[in-house]
């Protein structure tokens, strides 16, 4: 099957913007190449076949973001929208490449490269086609991410995983809000929660959330739902985890209180430190508290609650 592929080059400042901007556009798929997660891997001596030689070299500092779309799609309408938005939510246009793809040169090559890893001290991401022999104290969340947001190897989902697991006893209420594979909400179930909602606009993520909740044998406690904040029913949740941009935590703040109440933890992540103050002040305008922040390199995480 051909893919229309944009390859978009930035700074890391920029990831999460750019990855908005393309998600935002209808894209089947999303690949992210961070030089810097390679020098961690490299630096700690684990899977060093990760990286290819050279790629560091290659790529520099920079970040290479690579939005997949059917090929139905007008490589020069698309050109066109990008730059309007790149120009406006970045106030230049990055290098972009447009290139026809077949899927067979890259639909399981990843596959290769993701490994079991511990995410925080109870808990253990395993892809499905690898075996791994668990203690006893360890929770096992098996993966399959296929085309959707979230293997748990990045800093902002590393944190929220770590948040969970301080705060999740058991028969917790959990909201995942754009959960991506579910990886948040499963980890929540498999620690205990009692009830959990995860939810997502995107309908790669809605579909690979759905199958990775069967995979872990846990359809009993996750609800998954294909929307937004918007379409859950108001009540009030124990734990919300929002693991997106900060731009989108910003916009969901005002709402949030209808969902949360003087006991809620709400854990929010996917904030880059450049913007870490802006959020905090958001936070205290619209009447929440700050008790707890987590930095894991250039991202912060943060857990708040209402000020009633």
């Amino acid at each position: 099957m051909e893919w229309l592929e944009v390859a978009v080059t930035v700074e890391p400042e920029f990831q999460e913007t750019v990855s908005q901007i393309l998600l935002d556009q209808g894209i089947q798929g999303l690949e992210i190449v961070d030089p810097e997660a390679f020098k961690q891997v490299l630096h700690e001596n684990r899977y060093l076949d990760y990286a290819d030689d050279g790629l560091i070299e290659k790529y520099g500092d920079k970040v290479i973001i690579r939005a997949y779309f059917s090929s139905e799609h007008n490589a020069e309408v698309l050109k066109t929208r990008l730059h309007e938005e790149f120009h406006r939510y970045l106030n230049r246009i990055p290098e972009c490449e447009f290139n026809m793809r077949d899927d067979s040169e890259w639909k399981d090559n990843w596959k290769k490269h993701y490994k079991t890893f511990k995410i925080s001290k109870r808990v253990v991401i395993k892809p499905t086609w690898e075996d791994y022999s668990h203690a006893d104290n360890e929770v096992i969340v098996e993966l399959e991410p296929g085309m959707a947001f979230g293997t748990g190897s990045h800093e902002t989902t590393r944190m929220c995983a770590s948040f969970l697991d301080e705060l999740v006893k058991g028969n917790e209420r959990v909201l995942d809000l754009g959960c991506g594979t579910g990886i948040l909400g499963i980890i929540a179930a498999k620690l205990g929660a009692g009830e959990v909602t995860c939810v997502d606009i995107d309908d790669a993520a809605y579909r690979a959330c759905c199958e990775n909740v069967l995979q872990n044998h846990v359809s009993d406690v996750v609800r998954v739902i294909h929307g937004e904040l918007r379409d859950i029913e108001i009540r009030k949740f124990d734990i919300i985890v929002i693991n997106i941009i900060a731009d989108i935590i910003l916009s969901l703040l005002p709402d949030l209180k209808k969902y949360s109440s003087a006991g809620t933890n709400i854990l929010l992540s996917g904030i880059i430190s450049d913007r870490r103050n802006e959020v905090v002040e958001a936070i205290e305008e619209h009447g929440y508290r700050l008790i707890q922040e987590k930095k894991d390199g250039e991202w912060v995480a943060m857990r708040i609650c209402t000020g009633f």
